[in-house]
């Protein structure tokens, strides 16, 4: 065997089997940062969520403590009013 014939080969098997392996280690060097965006992303979707969800109680909460702050007030003004028995009315939509 001739080193001439065969070294040619065995350089380009050599350069495509370097330039195969580069290729796949710059195709897989964003992976894990993309999956770590990802899990993120996910993770500020599901937070989103759960403020929005809070948000809403949180409303409705200042909504009952209004209602009951306006039934306080006609109950004390009842009372300095020396009305007697029964009290005004529950106040309608407190637990709604």
């Amino acid at each position: 065997m001739d080193w001439a014939q065969i070294g040619p080969g065995i350089i380009v098997a050599t350069i495509g089997f370097g330039g195969a392996w580069m290729t796949s280690k710059i195709q897989n060097k964003g992976r894990p940062e993309n999956a770590l965006i990802d899990q993120l992303q996910e993770e500020l979707t599901r937070q989103g969520g759960r403020i929005d969800g809070l948000e809403v109680e949180q409303r409705k909460a200042k909504r009952r403590e209004m209602i009951r702050d306006n039934y306080i007030n006609k109950l004390r003004e009842h009372i300095n009013a020396g009305n007697p028995p029964p009290p005004p009315e529950w106040p309608e939509g407190l637990y709604d």
